[in-house]
């Protein structure tokens, strides 16, 4: 009899594998993150984890844990392309996170009404996604719902009438979607059907028992992982391994009351991370088992961007990923400064060649680089001013943010350019020049000037009364377009720049010693306190010392004074990059009901740090 050598093959794994899935049982999972509440929708991505309690929070490679997206997901999945997709019941909508920072809706409706309710998601070999919906679904009342949202955006209903349709996953060779009713304790498994066909009823595979499973994945030899809830004989969940002939392989126990969910994860993909409640968070165990990595998914029609906040981790311009070596800002270019509102830290801005007005919102963590120094603030700069302006998009204008801005004597000088007086000025009031890079003419523009009355005029390093512009001359020039005009406000030649830069340096320090650092709490842990600042250059956080006594303050409201408390600088370091000023600072609390207090402040923008009042 011949025999087929790929059943003999698929033997010889599952044979080979059982000794692995006995040891299962010994493993002892340690808790990998704690979550504000319950956990759940656990996914590994280089090197990050990322799961949903009240919001989509994330693990960092240094074990931290943040809120990455204000949403209410409940689960996540990766495709190969990198691509986060999410069902989040804030939009009640899948969302997709890509790898460019955007988050983007794939599907918001069925049948021209909203999304009901959106649980689990999964991806199968052509791409198409699944998620459950089971709101208001029970053993009692099975009207559960299973959706699928095909590449072109075509939203189907798969399945329906289950008893709280919760965690699916498609098997590895792309033929079997696995569902685990809750309410009824099972698990379901429906054949994928070829393209523009229909799913037919599902095929019972397990009955769970105790209190029902939750979430599955899948290991790379076709093995069912499944969440077992809660075992009444243990009073904790377990993972429970399946093979595809629905056979027992082997157990993991969570220490928690509850598990909810499981990934595969690690350098390796041999890890799995489970999402619990009692405790809340994550738990973890090396398994030696390598997880099956999905199907690699497609790009999906999108409906409509979602904003993110760039106070939000998941922003590209968050603090943390601000300032990366050439890439402050995706566009620039020099513009017109008209206004700037400190209160609401927005700016009026047109280009140089035109009169529509930009509004951008200018970020407190923006780097600014005036006459040579880092850390102006933009109320320095004047009506009309011309300056070199750095933007990121929003998720509707592509100037929605000004992240970085330089002016032009700072401009000027980075690149070797300088003013060439063209002709003598005229009664000291107006004279034409053009711009010289590397002592050549940059171009064949000449510009004419008007001097203001109020202009300050540089010559070897001091402020004159008068200053004589003959041909041939060069200058570094501050100057504003007034009534399509050019006026200069300040003259300053090349022996001059360095008293112009320490004016400009002692004006930035002053106002740091009296106005401190803006940023936020980003953690409180007992004594502990972790304060984010956004220092507009990396080394003015340097002025904390360890021991120093500071006061955070908090930004004013309407009829509440300010909250003010004293802390003890215990560290600081900064984790910015190309000039940008994101630090972590490390504070200690001096009275213990202040603890409490610093706890309701996390995350709330425009605290500042200043040196401490009392002694």
């Amino acid at each position: 009899m011949m025999i087929n050598p790929i059943i003999l093959a698929t033997a010889f794994v599952v044979t080979i594998g059982q000794a692995d899935y006995a040891k299962l049982q010994s493993i002892k999972p340690t808790q990998y993150a704690k979550a504000p509440g319950y956990s759940e929708g656990p996914t590994w991505k280089n090197g990050e984890l990322f799961f949903c309690s009240g919001s989509l929070l994330r693990v960092s490679r240094e074990g931290k844990v943040e809120k990455f997206l204000d949403i209410n997901p409940a689960g996540t999945v990766l495709n190969a392309k990198g691509h986060l997709l999410i069902c989040d019941n804030k939009n009640k909508a899948i969302l997709d996170f890509a790898p460019d920072g955007s988050l983007n809706v794939l599907a918001d409706a069925f049948e021209n009404k909203p999304l009901n309710s959106l649980n689990d998601l999964t991806i199968d070999a052509r791409g198409n996604i699944y998620w459950t919906d089971p709101s208001g679904s029970s053993l009692q009342k099975p009207v559960g719902n299973i959706f699928r949202l095909t590449p072109k955006g075509d939203v189907t209903r798969i399945a329906t009438g289950l008893a709280f349709p919760n965690g699916l996953d498609v098997d590895p060779q792309g033929k079997f979607l696995y569902v685990i009713e809750s309410q009824s304790k099972k698990i379901l498994r429906y054949i994928i059907p070829d393209e523009g066909k229909s799913f037919a009823e599902p095929e019972f595979f397990y009955d769970l028992g105790g209190s029902g499973g939750d979430g599955c994945a899948f290991d790379n030899q076709g093995n069912l992982w499944v969440a077992d809830f809660q075992r009444p004989e243990t009073k904790q969940g377990r993972i429970l391994v399946l093979s595809p002939e629905k056979k027992v392989l082997g157990h993991v126990d969570i220490p928690a009351q509850v598990v909810s969910n499981i990934a595969f994860g690690g350098p390796n993909h041999d890890e799995i991370f489970c999402s619990t409640g009692g405790p809340n968070g994550i738990f973890h165990a090396r398994v030696g088992i390598q997880g099956f990595k999905g199907h690699p998914g497609v790009e999906n029609k999108i409906l409509r961007k979602v904003p993110i906040s760039p106070e939000g981790a998941a922003s590209v311009i968050h603090p943390r990923k601000f300032g990366v070596p050439g890439g402050i800002g995706t566009t620039r270019g020099w513009y017109i400064w008209k206004s700037f509102d400190p209160d609401t830290m927005t700016a009026n801005v047109t280009r140089e060649s035109s009169d529509e007005i930009i509004k951008t919102r200018v970020l407190p963590w923006a780097t600014t680089y005036r006459y040579l120094v880092y850390g102006a603030s933009p109320s320095d700069l004047l009506p009309g001013e011309r300056v070199n302006l750095f933007f990121n998009a929003d998720e509707n204008h592509p100037r929605g943010y000004l992240v970085h801005y330089q002016d032009e004597l700072c401009q000027m000088k980075g690149h070797n350019h300088i003013w060439e007086v063209t002709e003598d000025a005229v009664e000291g009031k107006t004279f034409n020049a053009r711009v010289l890079a590397d002592k050549k003419p940059f171009d064949n523009n000449i510009a004419e000037f008007n001097i203001s009355p109020d202009c300050k005029k540089w010559k070897q390093g001091k402020l004159v009364d008068t200053l004589a512009m003959k041909k041939g001359d060069t200058f570094y020039l501050t100057w504003c377009l007034r009534d399509k005009q050019k006026v200069v406000m300040q003259i300053a030649d090349e022996a001059s720049l360095e008293e112009v830069k320490a004016r400009q340096m002692a004006l930035v320090n002053f106002r740091l010693a009296k106005m401190g650092l803006e940023g936020y709490i980003d953690g409180v842990d007992g004594k502990n306190v972790s304060f984010t600042v956004y220092s507009t250059y990396w080394s003015q956080a340097s002025q904390l010392k360890p021991g120093q006594m500071v006061q955070i303050i908090t930004p004013p409201e309407k009829g509440k004074p300010p909250v003010e408390i004293n802390l003890k600088v215990i560290s600081q370091k900064n984790r910015g990059t190309y000039g940008s000023g994101f630090n972590e600072v490390a504070l200690e609390t001096t009275r213990d009901a202040d603890t409490a207090i610093l706890s309701r402040l996390e995350n709330i923008q425009g605290i500042r740090i200043v040196p401490s009042k009392s002694k």
